[in-house]
């Protein structure tokens, strides 16, 4: 019988373990964000159900394959149970208890969930019955649709319950190709084409084939430039990072985009001519008193949310006496040295044209064309560069909302952090 100590063995990494009998066969399949944590939960045999208790009272021996990411785990284990049917991995002889991700064989195929795979017709929307293919099974319901929403960044699909006259709002912040939701889509449109191209990615990736479609999207990336067909070549080089940005070693756990964040973050893409939506934006705020105990701030908001943990806070080291603009390019060059730190879709200032183009010239240093605007407070204006300013009180109240939100948060987080500077300062004197 396995013992506390053949658990402490497996890595704290994502990946899929099998516990298997004396003769070598899998009797479970599991799959673990932690592998050595999951495992360990096994030890304490009274805190399992009685069929897991027998499980693990029968198994002689634990393996694991340790992956990538929970997203890769969720996908091996549901190909692994496919091709072992282990004995314990009892749910599955019961098809309702399981996860299929059903595509439907239309015009433009649906993706949806079910648990029933055998029933390969569906109605959909009072249309008529449309038959399906299926993907499964996954034992994972919310990290399975996690995983699709994150994949249909990377490769749109039509998620609309009803169909439009015109493009959907999904269009606007690239969930969808416009076409697939319209009541009387055009005829030989090159987006059909994509759409069905996407549908056939998705599907090999929750397949366990994920390399193969990253190979042909670095084949059809290779050939779009080669023609010098840049832009073509520069969807297929965004397609490429976005899927595997799925799959790198981060919990899968996301929050969908909600309609109000969305909209900001349409508004500001116009507002600003931005090439795609922000959807990381990084706010900056300075904090000091005549110069001493300065600080500088840095949040991050994806996708209209704050993202506390990507936070970081500086303390200023060279300029001593009150000097917002130097303040903000040392934060700014202190920041940029970290490669390892996501790159922002937008940059937000606290401050008004000094600052920003203080920024600016830190971003023409590094040779970064990322946009960046200033925030001014007493002028209450955005700057958006020397010739372009817009009062706040002519933004939309959503975007307005946003802006203020990343501001107000900078700085926050700035004050407190330099209150707590100027404490300990006066404490040690």
């Amino acid at each position: 019988m396995l013992t506390r100590s053949d658990f402490k063995k497996a890595p704290s990494k994502p990946g899929i373990y099998f516990f298997l009998d004396k003769a070598g066969k899998i009797l479970y399949i599991g799959k673990a964000v932690n592998l050595k944590l999951r495992l360990l939960s096994y030890a304490d045999t009274k805190t399992l159900g009685p069929a897991k208790e027998k499980m693990v009272k029968e198994s002689m021996r634990v393996k694991w394959l340790e992956l990538e990411s929970e997203a890769e785990a969720l996908i091996e284990e549901a190909i692994a149970i496919k091709q072992h049917r282990p004995r314990y991995n009892i749910v599955f002889r019961d098809d309702k208890q399981y996860f299929f991700v059903a595509f439907t064989k239309e015009r433009f195929p649906r993706i949806f969930l079910t648990h029933q795979p055998r029933k390969t017709e569906v109605r959909l929307q009072g249309r008529n019955r449309s038959r399906t293919s299926v993907v499964g099974p996954f034992t994972d319901g919310a990290s399975l649709k996690n995983v699709l929403r994150n994949l249909q960044r990377a490769f749109p699909y039509c998620t609309c319950k009803e169909k439009h006259k015109r493009p959907c709002v999904r269009s606007e912040i690239g969930r969808c190709l416009e076409i697939c939701c319209l009541k009387n889509p055009p005829e030989n449109d090159p987006r059909e084409k994509t759409y069905k191209k996407n549908i056939r990615a998705i599907k090999n990736i929750l397949r366990g084939r994920r390399r193969d479609v990253l190979k042909s999207l670095e084949r059809e990336m290779n050939q779009f430039s080669k023609k010098q067909n840049f832009e073509e070549a520069k969807k297929k080089r965004d397609q490429f990072f976005a899927l595997e940005n799925v799959f790198r070693h981060a919990p899968i756990i996301k929050r969908e985009l909600n309609p109000e964040h969305a909209k900001a973050l349409v508004l500001a893409k116009d507002l600003l001519s931005l090439p795609d939506l922000p959807r990381r934006i990084e706010g900056y705020d300075i904090s000091n008193i005549q110069g001493t105990n300065a600080v500088g701030s840095m949040v991050v908001f994806e996708s209209g949310e704050p993202k506390k943990e990507d936070y970081r806070l500086f303390k200023i080291r060279y300029k001593k006496t009150p000097d917002d603009t130097a303040m903000h390019q040392e934060v700014l060059l202190r920041r940029l040295k970290h490669d390892e730190w996501p790159l922002p879709d937008l940059f937000l200032i606290d401050g008004g044209l000094s600052q920003l183009n203080a920024a600016k010239k830190v971003l023409e240093l590094y040779k970064l064309n990322i946009p960046v605007v200033g925030l001014a407070k007493r002028e209450e204006e955005l700057w958006v560069s020397s010739l372009r300013k817009f009062p706040l009180k002519q933004l939309s109240p959503i975007l307005l909302h946003l802006f203020q939100h990343i501001r107000n948060e900078s700085h926050r987080f700035a004050i407190n952090f330099h209150r707590k500077r100027r404490s300990k300062s006066l404490h040690l004197r």
